[in-house]
């Protein structure tokens, strides 16, 4: 997933189904954006440097390993973290997923179609030069190239038709449709990262390479880029906003947990990020801290209602009541989770619940996910067109160890039903590459979103138009147009009761099992203040959350 997975491997990403319909071939990348922040190449960028005992110093280390600054190129949920100090688009978000302006002071449209930015004036870029509207604009079409940005294209809507200045300081966004949410798709969490095109043109190939670095806007200007092992940041001292970060930041890129967990427990960093939840506990050492939150992430099992013998429902239903959700999450998890009762967490549906994900709470509430109980596991599977049980297989990604526990967990109920399934770790690669293939009858679906849109998730899932639109190759023509319909409406509260509505088709007809959604932890060293944390952060200048003792 921005990975399906997309909290962040070495291009993971968990960022939002863009595009109104997905070839298999577009599909692939975007669930190649979208992979968790585990799931890098173990062994990569384990080189940390010592702690810095100077406070305006900052060392974090975090487990993905970048070979681009560019997120164009690489539209991972690393590269995402790390652009959102040095690059911005004309919104960005704060803490709680509220679209803010960043180089766009304001916008406004009459009809949802046609919408005007004003722009930010005298915004200076990194390399002293000043931010141009031509600028802008030749950074949005640079992001709908396909040759341009093959990591960040396939995220742009494709209702948008033109981008255009329209005065000194502003420009003009054309869509063929109307959106009243299309602020937030200009954002620097959604997909625009803007230079100037001097020196876009100027670095060609080694935009965002280690030679050329990168050029932006942001709080930060990147200092020394080693894809081995680190990036280095410091304050751009001619940034338009305030920033009361530490004067330099290092990013260490350490992928193997016990490597990261031994640099933050012997003082190498004073970060980490990507705490593996089951076993917080060994990083609160030496007066050490841990912090958790939820971030959106979405864990269930998907059917493919195409592939014997899941194109019964009775067997779909059979497999889904055997599954102990709240032992997963009380036992596997730690508690670092919560039972998913739809796909799209109440911290996500919280953008048409004004902010409030209590109320979306009490709507996923009374969605018809299954629960845990092995006696109708039993009747459904009497019912089937396999009452003796059968044999299938359930793939999980290297890095994903508490996916592993769950399919094992699973896999022991079913075998009480007469149910034999295999469980099976395969690398990352190989389990993208077959998500949605139509010959696994049963996957696991990990998406960790990274915009406030909230049916970031079900924009995707929801998309029941048929092979190579969802991840289950489920055709529903009514929701597809239900789905399509979303983004046109213009009252929050009629988005989420559509959403709902069509989630609620979908899990009636069991083709996503929810099973939990998840939480990241954060460990900071002792006298290292985290300020603030929230669902959102990691697409701020999170840096300036942290400070540090004299």
């Amino acid at each position: 997933m921005r990975h399906t997975l997309r909290p962040g491997g070495t291009n993971g990403t968990s960022r939002i189904r863009r595009i109104s319909h997905t070839s298999r071939p577009a599909f692939v990348a975007f669930i190649a954006a979208i992979a968790a922040l585990t799931l890098t190449l173990a062994g990569c960028g384990s080189n940390t440097a010592k702690s810095s005992g100077d406070p305006n110093t900052l060392t974090v280390a975090i487990s993905s390993a970048v070979s681009t600054l560019s997120v164009n190129q690489e539209a991972g949920s690393a590269n995402y973290q790390l652009a959102a100090l040095y690059q911005e688009g004309l919104t960005g978000v704060d803490g709680t997923g509220k679209v803010i302006p960043a180089l766009a002071t304001s916008w406004k449209s009459s009809d949802n179609k046609s919408w005007v930015f004003t722009l930010r004036k005298n915004v200076k870029l990194h390399d002293g030069s000043t931010l141009t509207a031509d600028d802008i604009v030749y950074a949005i079409n640079v992001a709908r190239d396909s040759k341009k940005s093959p990591g960040l294209s396939v995220y742009w809507p494709d209702y948008v038709q033109s981008a255009e200045k329209t005065g000194d300081n502003q420009i003009t966004i054309t869509l063929s449709s109307p959106h009243s949410d299309f602020p937030i798709q200009v954002s620097n969490v959604a997909g625009l990262f803007v230079t100037s095109k001097k020196f876009f043109d100027s670095a060609g190939s080694n935009y965002g390479s280690s030679k050329k670095l990168i050029v932006g806007t942001g709080p930060y200007k990147v200092t020394e880029f080693d894809p081995s092992s680190h990036v280095t940041l410091t304050k751009f001292k001619d940034y338009w906003g305030k920033d009361n970060g530490p004067q330099t930041v290092r990013i260490d890129f350490v992928t193997e947990d016990s490597t990261r967990q031994l640099a933050f427990t012997s003082g190498k960093v004073d970060v980490s990020f990507n705490v593996p939840v089951t076993s917080v506990a060994q990083w609160k050492t030496n007066g050490g801290s841990t912090t958790a939150y939820s971030d959106r992430s979405y864990y269930g099992l998907t059917f493919d209602p195409n592939v014997a013998p899941f194109n019964d429902i009775h067997v779909r239903k059979a497999v889904s009541y055997a599954v102990d959700k709240k032992s997963i999450v009380s036992g596997i998890l730690k508690g670092y989770g919560e039972v998913a009762t739809g796909i799209d967490s109440p911290e996500q549906l919280a953008g048409w619940t004004d902010n409030d994900a209590s109320k979306a709470s009490k709507q996923t509430a009374k969605l018809p996910a299954i629960s845990y109980d092995l006696k109708k596991a039993k009747s459904e599977l009497k019912q089937s067109s396999k009452p003796n049980g059968f044999t299938t297989t359930l793939t999980y990604p290297t890095g994903y160890a508490q996916v592993g526990k769950a399919s094992l967990a699973i896999a022991q109920n079913l075998k009480s039903l007469g149910i034999t399934l295999n469980v099976k770790e395969i690398p990352l690669e190989q389990w993208l590459s077959e998500i949605g293939n139509g010959k696994q009858g049963v996957g696991w679906m990990i998406y960790n979103p990274t915009t406030p849109q909230p049916n970031e998730i079900t924009s995707w899932l929801l998309a029941a138009g048929g092979s190579g639109t969802n991840p289950a190759n489920w055709n529903n023509a009514e929701v597809a147009a239900e789905t399509e319909k979303v983004g046109t409406l213009d009252q929050e509260s009629d988005k989420l009761a559509l959403v709902l509505k069509s989630t609620t088709t979908a899990l009636d007809e069991d083709i996503y099992s929810p099973i939990y959604w998840g939480k990241s932890v954060v460990a900071t060293a002792k006298g290292v203040k985290l300020a603030k944390i929230g669902t959102y952060w990691l697409g701020t200048n999170w840096a300036a959350d942290f400070s540090k003792n004299a």
